[in-house]
C-alpha cells in the first residue's frame, strides 16, 4: 500500500512539473515580447530625445544669421549617439521669408528663401515637410540663398508651415534632422514593425 501511494504521488508530481513546462513554454514568448518592447521603447525614447534637443539647436544657430556651413559643422561638433552624420544622419535646413515688396509677385507669400542639406544624404530616407517647386539649383553656395524670392513662384511654400507662424517681411528658421535608428534587439521577429528612421522638427 505504501509502494502504490508513493508511485502515485510521483507520478502526481511528474504530471505537475510537466503542466508547468508547457505553461512556460506558452507564456515565455509573450514575456519575451514585453520585455524587448520595452528595452526597444526606452531605447527609441532616448535617441528621439537627442534629434529634436539637436534639431532645436539648429533652428536657433540659423536664427540668429549663423552660415549654413557653420551651423551644420557646430551639429556634427556636439552630435552624440545616435547621431552620426557620417553614416546615418541628415539635416535640412530650411529659411523661409514672407516677401513685403509692394506689387512682387511673391508679396505676402512664404517662400523658401534659404535651404541647406548635408550629412549621410543618401543613406538616410526623408524629405524635408516644407515643400515647394524648388530644387537644390535654387540654392546655390556658399550662401545657399535663393536670389529671386520676389518673382519666383517655384520658391512658394506649398506644405509643412504651420498656420500664421510668419508675418509679412517676417522670417522662420526651420531645422530637420533624420536619422537611423538600428535595433539593439531582436524585437522586429516577433512580427512587430518599429521605425527604422528618427525624425524631429524645430521652428524658431
Amino acid at each position: 500500500m505504501p509502494t502504490r501511494f508513493f508511485r502515485t504521488a510521483r507520478q502526481r508530481l511528474d504530471d505537475a512539473n510537466g503542466q508547468s513546462m508547457i505553461e512556460m513554454a506558452m507564456i515565455l514568448p509573450l514575456i519575451v515580447t514585453l520585455v524587448l518592447g520595452m528595452i526597444e521603447l526606452s531605447y527609441a525614447l532616448l535617441d528621439q530625445h537627442v534629434v529634436t534637443k539637436l534639431a532645436r539647436e539648429g533652428a536657433n544657430m540659423i536664427s540668429r544669421d549663423a552660415e549654413m556651413t557653420d551651423a551644420y559643422a557646430a551639429l556634427r561638433s556636439m552630435a552624440t549617439r545616435p547621431i552620426d552624420f557620417s553614416t546615418r544622419t541628415k539635416v535640412i535646413f530650411t529659411v523661409i521669408k514672407v516677401p513685403s515688396t509692394t506689387g512682387a509677385p511673391n508679396e505676402n507669400v512664404p517662400v523658401v528663401y534659404q535651404r541647406y542639406i548635408n550629412g549621410a544624404v543618401g543613406a538616410v530616407p526623408g524629405n524635408s515637410v516644407i515643400t515647394c517647386g524648388c530644387t537644390a539649383a535654387n540654392f546655390p553656395s556658399p550662401s545657399y540663398a535663393a536670389s529671386d524670392t520676389d518673382t519666383n513662384a517655384a520658391l512658394r511654400v506649398t506644405g509643412g508651415l504651420p498656420p500664421n507662424s510668419v508675418s509679412r517681411g517676417g522670417f522662420v528658421y526651420v531645422t530637420e534632422i533624420f536619422t537611423s535608428h538600428p535595433l539593439i534587439t531582436p524585437f522586429d521577429r516577433f512580427g512587430v514593425t518599429v521605425p527604422s528612421t528618427l525624425y524631429s522638427i524645430a521652428y524658431f
